[in-house]
């Protein structure tokens, strides 16, 4: 199922990936809350973009060491899409009682949401991803993340405007992922490696065992490792 807010903060959405993912949740008809932390303008233009598909868009500043400040911004987000069902987070832009704040919407909401961490290198198996993963499962909360490359110069978020990348945020973000969660895909050109780490069930206290995941472009199933 889908999270049942149709609304996604993402960070560093102002240029590079981040702008991409905003653009490619918005063609899969969520309303998007832009976060950027220098560039206004390029944010405001993608905002104009997301607002052409008949879809809402909110643009706020979210600085993460203004750590009151950058909380206030998720509760404006939500304020202004009706909640928050996805989040999005680039490295560095995001802090995790920022992340807990929009969670809080997501339970509120009784529908699930999904949370996908952008990140340069694989979490450790007592990461954050994993540890929210296993945490926020009995909410029908997913939590993964996407292995890109290194932040280009000038782009806030790592990863190119990658359309692999693209691809697989708008897979776990889809009806067809809703039980996917504490994987890490691992995105290096036209591959991608999928990596479970820590999986729990989705909607159950109880970690998964002998559980598959499908991979967003072959629609292949992938057997994960048994969990203890």
């Amino acid at each position: 199922m889908h999270p049942s807010t149709r609304a996604a903060v993402v960070t560093a959405s102002d240029s590079g990936l981040g702008r991409a993912i905003a653009l490619t949740l918005a063609d899969d008809r969520f309303h998007v809350g832009l976060a950027y932390t220098n560039d206004r303008r390029s944010a405001e233009n993608t905002a104009a973009q997301v607002r052409t598909k008949s879809l809402g868009a909110a643009v706020r500043r979210l600085d993460p060491a203004d750590l009151p400040d950058a909380v206030a911004v998720i509760d404006e987000f939500a304020g202004e899409l009706g909640g928050i069902g996805v989040l999005v987070n680039c490295p560095g832009s995001m802090t995790v009682e920022c992340i807990r704040r929009a969670v809080r919407y997501m339970i509120d909401s009784g529908g699930g949401g999904r949370i996908v961490n952008i990140r340069t290198s694989l979490p450790g198996p007592g990461g954050l991803t994993g540890q929210l993963a296993t945490e926020l499962a009995r909410y029908a909360i997913t939590v993964n993340a996407v292995v890109v490359p290194a932040a280009e110069p000038g782009s806030a978020c790592p990863g190119r405007d990658d359309p692999a990348a693209t691809s697989v945020v708008s897979y776990l973000t889809s009806p067809e992922a809703a039980s996917v969660t504490g994987a890490a895909y691992v995105v290096d050109g036209a591959r991608i490696t999928i990596v479970p780490h820590g999986l729990a069930e989705v909607g159950s206290r109880r970690p998964a065992h002998n559980t598959e995941r499908t991979h967003p472009h072959t629609g292949h199933r992938a057997p994960t490792r048994r969990t203890r």
